[in-house]
């Protein structure tokens, strides 16, 4: 959960698969992946055949029951066991998706046009761990972004080679999205044990969870030490967990990338308030009842609007705002890595184009803090405000959410904090095909670009970009940071300028990750603390740092 937003057993081999028994297997030298086959909670599987000794890849593993029909709208329920081996060749499904753009093609934030449908509940598996083998190593388990509305646990950039090759065992997962992930209702909360309706993709990251927790020997992982990563809505599901007592004990460290709702001046939606918007989604299809709603195609609903798609303090998932949390000392208290880009905000619409529509902006976003505002972003003319158009919404949401986590974890919490801030601008990448679009390196270091770094997977793009030096080295340092980090809690390795732990205050450092990695000062501070006056004025309520 984001601070304030308006509104988510062990291995071995079967011999069942070619007829090859587990003797054979044991006794041929030649890695196959057909027999590479483990047990898992729900039965057996192979290796996809593009593994190879060092590395095995698992794709297509459902973690819960199929959420259709009558599990619709319900918690992930126990997976349907099978029989035989079940082969991991292809990347599953995606969730049923809404209608949001997916980006231009080439982009990083690009999504690929996969196929989709509503049983969607898979996961994929990376490990450099030998078959049967008895290491330990460091789990990740990945939330993918996408606005709560598009993406998937199969990207490409998402790709676990990359962490997997430096010693990870690395997840990435669907869940379901938009009003099939969220919807609150009052006929959902009535029919709720838990009286208690939305967050339904939370849910399923939490089932994927005690998932890992039940198999992640089976590949060489260490249920004991999981880190839940993660960038844009994906971090916003990951910042729920760090507040769900559902999700306590589940998982050991978490990172945190370009978090990505916009904080309001009002609290988190209550149930009571979702439930709400769930009747006026379903009011423009027809006043349908909640059986009319299930009997309806999953296509009929992703695009229909009313529902809060997003998670909510549902008093059960979720029990309260993440401040809140913070300020009771209620948190998953683990450590934490988290940070921001420097160009977060040019994807998406400026604040203003000229001098009259900043005026205008600045009275109807800040009201009787306009004036405050203009002088943290002070303009004189219309070339003045298009060079600051992107940076208010930047430093409001991408910059402010993870600056203020970062200080109510190393203020409340025992457990250490690191924060970064990103700067490097991915290369240009020329494509023809789309003259009339902006060049991708016009945007800078924009939302989400540094996944691809911290993933170290350059080269997963369609077609690649031309990568620099700079950007290789940045690549290897950002994936070992993680990679530490998710071994011990420390991202600090052999051979890596040294990281600092955040320690809060004006004085806090976050680590610089660009062209040069170096500790520096947590940028644009009068930006941040004008965001800090505005947000409690707005909440009426002190922030817990």
């Amino acid at each position: 959960m984001f601070f304030f937003h308006t509104f988510k057993t062990f291995a071995c081999a079967t011999g069942l698969l070619l007829g090859v028994t587990a003797t054979a297997a044991a006794a041929d030298a030649t890695y196959v992946a057909a027999r590479d086959v483990v047990t898992i909670s729900g039965g057996a599987i192979s290796a996809a055949l593009e593994s190879t000794p060092g590395l095995r890849v698992f794709k297509g593993i459902p973690y819960a029951a199929a959420p259709i029909g009558p599990l619709r709208w319900k918690p992930p329920q126990p997976v349907t066991a099978w029989t035989g081996v079940r082969r991991t060749e292809s990347m599953p499904p995606a969730c049923i998706k809404g209608d949001r753009p997916p980006g231009r093609i080439g982009a990083i934030l690009y999504q690929t046009s996969e196929g989709t449908s509503e049983d969607c509940l898979f996961l994929n598996v990376w490990t450099g761990a030998a078959p049967r083998s008895s290491d330990k190593r460091p789990v990740m388990l990945y939330l993918h972004g996408g606005g709560y509305m598009i993406g998937s646990g199969s990207q490409p950039n998402y790709n676990g080679s990359g962490l997997a090759a430096k010693g990870a065992v690395v997840v990435t997962i669907n869940y379901r999205l938009g009003p099939l992930g969220f919807l609150a209702h009052p006929e959902l909360t009535a029919e709720s044990p838990d009286k208690s309706s939305g967050n339904y993709a939370l849910q399923d990251a939490i089932a994927a969870l005690k998932w890992v927790q039940a198999n992640a020997a089976a590949f060489g992982g260490d249920p004991g030490n999981v880190t839940v990563y993660s960038e844009s809505a994906g971090a916003g599901m990951a910042s729920a967990l760090l507040g769900s007592p559902l999700a306590k004990g589940l998982f050991h460290r978490m990172m945190l990338s370009s978090l990505g709702t916009m904080p309001t001046e009002r609290p988190n939606p209550t149930l009571q308030q979702a439930e709400a918007a769930g009747l006026s989604f379903a009011k423009n299809l027809g006043g349908a009842n909640l059986a009319a709603l299930r009997a309806r195609l999953p296509h009929e609903l992703i695009n229909v609007a009313g529902a809060i798609n997003a998670p909510i303090v549902d008093g059960w998932v979720v029990p309260e705002s993440l401040d809140q949390s913070f300020a009771g000392k209620r948190i998953n208290d683990v450590p934490l890595l988290l940070g921001w880009n420097a160009d977060e905000g040019t994807p998406y619409p400026p604040f203003a184009r000229d001098l009259a529509g900043y005026e205008k902006a600045a009275t109807a976003r800040f009201g009787d803090m306009a004036d405050a505002f203009k002088r943290v972003y002070p303009v004189q003319g219309d070339a003045d405000v298009r060079a600051m158009a992107f940076a208010p919404l930047r430093d409001g949401q991408f910059a402010w959410q993870p600056w203020s986590i970062a200080r109510a974890h190393a203020a409340h919490g025992q457990s250490p904090t690191y924060l970064y801030f990103f700067t490097r601008r991915p290369p240009y990448y020329p494509d023809q095909r789309f003259p009339e679009q902006p060049r991708a390196e016009d945007f800078g270091a924009y939302h989400t670009v540094a996944q691809v770094y911290f993933n170290d997977n350059l080269d997963r793009g369609s077609p690649a970009r031309p990568y620099q030096p700079a950007d290789r080295q940045l690549a290897a340092a950002a994936s070992s940071y993680l990679v530490n980090f998710a071994r011990s809690g420390n991202p600090n390795g052999d051979g890596l300028p040294a990281w600092p732990a955040f320690k809060g205050g004006r004085g806090g450092q976050v680590m610089v990750l660009g062209e040069r990695i170096e500790a520096g000062p947590v940028p644009f501070m009068p930006a941040l603390e004008f965001f800090d006056a505005f947000y409690a004025s707005r909440l009426g309520r002190s922030l817990p740092f």
